[in-house]
Formats: structure tokens, C-alpha cells, sequence
């Protein structure tokens, strides 16, 4: 039960050696300024959004999302209840051309 235990342990380790860092929303959050950023110098940083949502009074909002998971939650049977999952979302609005809005957040995934 120790040897396999101790298995379960170094797949563990190496599992977590294994992912590359994933695109990190709240940096490129900072590269967008209101007032100042243009819808062309947004999709350059971030590229096109997850999704797009037209109000009525002409603005336009884009949202960009990454999910975030640690090893426990890539494992079989044990990430639904140990690991941990997070969304992260931004939102961008325009008006016109130019950004007005930009909100960066956090949150669980709905199950």
C-alpha cells in the first residue's frame, strides 16, 4: 500500500511539472486603458473575444475567459472533489471605437 501510495505521490509531482503557464487575463487587463485603447489595439492584445454582447444604446461588450485548474482537478474521480477550478473574465466595453469599461474578476465555475 506504501509503494503505491508513494506512486500516487511522484505522478502527482510530475504531473504538476508537466502544465505551462496559461494566458493570464489580469496582466493583459492592464494593457487596456479607458479613454485611450481602441477595439483594434484590444484585439491585438487579446485577439478576438469568447463573446460579444450589443446593447441597445450602441455599445458593444467583448468578454474574454480562462479557465484555471490546479493538478488535483485534472485527475479522474478525485478533481471533482479535491481540485480547485476557477474562471477568470474580462469584460470590455465600447463606445464607438474607443474602450469605456474594462473589468477584470474571478469566479467558480457553475457545475
Amino acid at each position: 500500500m506504501r509503494r503505491y501510495l508513494g506512486i500516487l505521490i511522484l505522478l502527482l509531482g510530475l504531473a504538476a511539472c508537466t502544465s505551462g503557464p496559461g494566458v493570464n487575463l489580469a496582466s493583459k487587463a492592464c494593457m487596456v486603458h479607458k479613454g485611450l485603447s481602441t477595439r483594434q489595439e484590444v484585439e491585438r492584445y487579446l485577439g478576438p473575444p469568447a463573446r460579444v454582447e450589443r446593447l441597445p444604446d450602441g455599445r458593444e461588450i467583448w468578454i474574454y475567459y480562462h479557465l484555471q485548474e490546479d493538478v488535483l482537478a485534472r485527475i479522474p474521480g478525485l478533481g471533482e472533489k479535491w481540485g480547485r477550478k476557477e474562471v477568470e473574465v474580462l469584460r470590455i466595453t465600447f463606445s464607438g471605437d474607443r474602450v469605456v469599461d474594462c473589468i477584470y474578476y474571478v469566479t467558480r465555475p457553475s457545475s
